[in-house]
């Protein structure tokens, strides 16, 4: 009994990795043939119709939108940045053949704001950590970064470790062939990447991540205490590299697209460590929340959002009664 109750999962997200897949060469094929801004359309519509047939999900992610933005109440921006929070979803694949058939174009018409900022971390010869969230063009930035003469490596899940390993595989092979550092591609997680990094920053290089995914490092994340990886922290600690917090977003047209850098975090390496860690942690995710205020309808992990907190109450408390 045991043993059919597991393999049901694995059937389901069979058959889910096959519907994906579908897709892929779907969408890869239409790409050939309809404009960007028809191409579009697809994820908008997807987005949409996800939204209202889930009228549960729907309450849900307004109470979220709402916990972390108070300011926002109005039914009607409510709904707005829902139906666009969740064509987000989906856009990540259409950027990827949006970008490669159409790359010079969007290259051309691509505003880097805040430039300079880079180009002053990038001078102190300790490589760069690039970091943000899951927002606009998150499939395809380290392939604008490539193109723009500063690749990066960025550090992913293996594949194997998913549930839908080919599919995963098959966009992040597809994303890489962009633009990449050709001589590491990806750092995946788990397979000893920490003096792969720490050797990589040292020849100063550059390596990227996203801060907001479930770990162990409790900060203020809108206003209440969040669970999220150190990991960009440490990294920072261990090899002195400085932290360029930026993004990539969409604005009203398929080429309307702003690289924004938001700021620089440095680490104090003379600094107690856990002290230090926590506190570039927090810096970080404060560059994290002005990007997410000013796009909030391009972040896709809202759906995410109450877990963060959630574990890292369940983490304070645990150690509250450990002390206890």
């Amino acid at each position: 009994m045991e043993e059919g109750v597991q393999e049901k999962p694995k059937l389901l997200f069979r058959l889910l990795e096959g519907a994906f897949m579908a897709q892929f060469y779907i969408i890869k094929t239409l790409s050939y043939v309809l404009p960007p801004s028809v191409i579009y359309l697809i994820p908008k519509a997807m987005g949409i119709t996800f939204f209202y047939a889930r009228p549960g999900m729907r309450r849900r992610l307004a109470q979220k939108i709402t916990d972390a933005m108070p300011g926002i109440t109005d039914p009607r921006e409510l709904d707005r940045l829902g139906r666009e929070i969740c064509s987000g979803v989906f856009m990540p694949l259409f950027d990827i053949f949006v970008l490669a058939r159409h790359g010079d174009r969007y290259m051309r018409e691509l505003r880097f704001e805040n430039k300079e900022l880079l180009e002053e971390a990038e001078a102190k010869g300790k490589g760069v950590i690039f970091t943000g969230a899951h927002t606009g063009g998150i499939s395809i930035i380290h392939a604008v970064m490539a193109r723009l003469g500063k690749p990066y490596t960025p550090i992913a899940f293996n594949p194997k470790d998913t549930v839908m390993p080919r599919y995963v595989e098959t966009l992040e092979f597809c994303s890489g062939i962009l633009g990449c550092d050709v001589e590491e591609p990806v750092f995946f997680v788990g397979e000893d990447i920490i003096p792969k990094v720490k050797d990589h920053l040292k020849a100063g290089k550059r390596i990227g991540l996203t801060f907001d995914i479930g770990g162990s490092g409790i900060v203020e994340f809108f206003g209440r205490p969040a669970a999220l990886a150190s990991g960009v922290a440490h990294f920072a600690y261990d090899s002195g590299a400085p932290i360029v917090s930026f993004s990539l977003r969409r604005g009203k047209g398929p080429f309307d697209n702003i690289l924004k850098v938001h700021g620089v975090v440095e680490c104090d390496l003379t600094a107690d460590r856990r002290s230090e860690v926590a506190r570039v942690l927090q810096e970080v995710v404060k560059y994290g929340e002005e990007i997410l205020g000013e796009i909030p309808g391009q972040w896709i992990n809202w759906f995410g959002l109450w877990s963060f907190w959630d574990n890292a109450r369940e983490i304070m408390e645990s150690k509250a009664k450990k002390q206890g």
